[in-house]
């Protein structure tokens, strides 16, 4: 049987590797678990991994110095960080050797799983790179995507972060007509200078200060994406962009590609963006007429080196089937 990938589960939590395990088993991976750090060096050194999951606190070895021999060993091996510690040292430190996330006790199996799988697809290349020391996420009015995904309300919305505290994230739209009852599961995205994250979470409440303001539960399990899953075409096709489907039909302004994959396309455009912005996209390969449509996040922006305009880095979220057809000719 072809299995997804290896995973080796470094916790000193008997029931906790039991449980991991079997939900990972499920998902089609082949598991290792082992109790102690000691354990965990000796597993990277005979074995090869996909991925490790590695508490820091750890009998025989602490998670810190076995994270340090497996980079010695395997400086490109990802490894998620899966930890009840609050010590901020500790934390720091672990971040400094490239880890490629962070998932607090208690944490949503589901989310885990994800995040093993957005982890073991991602390029080589970009495993060996570190997260910066510069990367902020959460500061003040900090641009965020708010996907709302139940209720009548069922959309996507651009905002910026409020406030923050230990439990909580607050973040303003820039609109009050709409209403988000508590328990509204909603997903967030925001751009920072080395990658896109991503989290799931829920609402907690809503205020109005004038603004709206929407306080969620800090997540528990962020995701970083610094991959691209698909190959990008050198393409320079004619496109109309908007903030909205609506505006899309008859306020669009007139863009140009530069590269497109099913996963994101870069684009020409004559106005300053900004990252974390929602864009309603269409692509014209031949005429106006032939169109594919196409739902995106900014990852980035900077001016046009070639000439006039800025240059946006594009993350699709959603696309007509004609861009697959597109990109098989």
């Amino acid at each position: 049987m072809v299995t997804k990938g290896n995973v080796l589960v470094v916790d000193d939590e008997i029931n906790l590797c039991r449980i991991l395990g079997a939900k990972l088993a499920k998902s089609g991976y082949s598991v290792v678990a082992v109790h102690d750090g000691l354990q965990a060096v000796e597993k990277v050194r005979e074995s090869n991994f996909d991925v490790v999951l590695l508490d820091l606190i750890l009998p025989k070895m602490d998670g810190l110095t076995a994270l340090a021999e497996i980079r010695s060993m395997r400086s490109a091996l990802p490894v998620i960080v899966m930890t009840a510690c609050e010590n901020a040292e500790a934390l720091a430190q672990a971040k400094t050797y490239g880890v490629q996330g962070y998932v607090n006790k208690p944490f949503d199996l589901d989310n885990l799983v994800s995040m093993v799988a957005d982890t073991s697809l991602a390029d080589v290349s970009v495993r060996r790179g570190r997260l910066p020391a510069a990367t902020v996420l959460f500061g003040k009015n900090q641009p965020v995507s708010l996907d709302i995904q139940s209720g009548s309300n069922s959309a996507i919305y651009s905002a910026k972060v409020y406030d923050k505290d230990d439990r909580t994230l607050s973040l303003a739209l820039g609109q009050d007509d709409i209403e988000i009852p508590p328990h509204t599961t909603v997903r967030c995205g925001l751009s920072a200078v080395d990658a896109y994250y991503s989290f799931t979470t829920h609402v907690l409440k809503t205020t109005r200060n004038p603004e709206l303001v929407v306080i969620l539960d800090k997540p528990g399990v962020i995701y970083r994406m610094q991959r691209r899953a698909y190959a990008r075409r050198l393409m320079r096709i004619p496109a109309a962009y908007a903030r909205s489907a609506q505006m899309l039909e008859k306020e669009a302004g007139k863009a140009e590609t530069r590269d497109v994959s099913l996963g994101g396309v870069s684009l020409v455009v004559p106005e300053e963006m900004t990252p974390g912005d929602i864009l309603h996209i269409e692509l014209r390969p031949k005429t106006p007429k032939d169109k594919i449509k196409a739902v995106a996040h900014i990852m980035r922006s900077r001016r046009n080196d070639e000439g006039e305009g800025y240059l946006l880095g594009c993350r699709l979220t959603e696309a007509d089937e004609a861009l697959r057809k597109l990109l098989d000719r």
